[in-house]
């Protein structure tokens, strides 16, 4: 398997700076490569922020001009295609 799915499999959820250490490797190529896992179904992303905030604004009126320090976490974890 992958290292990356690897990585992803041992621990309950990762984040792009974690993985790109443990890794050894560059923000765009991860994110190239977890982009594709994604499309796969083989990773899932998941954003929350401690304010319940999803960081999808399609229609959000909440934020207004203080969504610059409402930036949500970013993690990956397991998709449905690995067991």
């Amino acid at each position: 398997m992958d290292e990356l799915l690897s990585c992803i499999l041992n621990n309950e959820r990762s984040s792009i700076p974690e993985l790109c250490a443990r890794l050894h490797t560059s923000k765009d190529m991860l994110l190239a490569r977890l982009e594709m896992y994604e499309r796969l179904g083989y990773v899932k992303r998941v954003v929350e922020s401690s304010d319940g905030c999803s960081g999808s604004c399609s229609g959000c009126s909440g934020c207004g001009e203080n969504k610059l320090s409402l930036v949500p976490g970013v993690y990956w974890i397991k998709g449905e295609r690995i067991s």
